[in-house]
């Protein structure tokens, strides 16, 4: 059984269950592209396509991938702006 989350540190538990949420629906969702240098890049068109989803789930990815390059957890390739990669933790 899990042990409940200490009030001062549930801002940073939303925050890590967000950023995992994005990253899977990304990484899930989207194709992965492989630059030459073995960077995989995730091409987030076919998430934002109003031909094949409705203008609320289009929305929502839209603020989601907001959200996640904002916080930095994504990171937008500098010559194609739809591509994206998840930020990996500094350890």
């Amino acid at each position: 059984m899990n042990a409940p989350i200490p009030p001062a540190l549930l801002p940073i538990a939303q925050h890590l269950e967000r950023a995992m949420r994005i990253a899977a629906d990304i990484e899930s969702n989207c194709p992965a592209l492989r630059s030459p240098c073995g960077t995989t890049w995730y091409d987030t068109r076919p998430m934002l396509d109003q031909r094949e989803h409705s203008s609320e789930v289009v929305d929502m990815a839209t603020l989601a991938i907001q959200y996640g390059v904002e916080a930095g957890l994504l990171l937008r390739h500098a010559e194609h702006p739809y591509w994206l990669r998840v930020a990996r933790p500094r350890v």
